[in-house]
């Protein structure tokens, strides 16, 4: 929650990186939004 968005205002970026073989961790779909407006602007493909 609120320690993740005091560490992604710090960064620069952040690269989130999901296994083709195993697909999304059960954490990566509450994660992504939290650094979504936090920012720069986020790529997915």
């Amino acid at each position: 929650g609120r320690e993740v968005e005091r560490i992604l205002r710090m960064v620069d970026g952040v690269l989130i990186l999901v296994d083709a073989a195993e697909g999304p961790m059960p954490q990566t779909p509450v994660r992504h939004p939290e650094g979504s407006g936090l920012g720069p602007p986020s790529h997915s493909g």
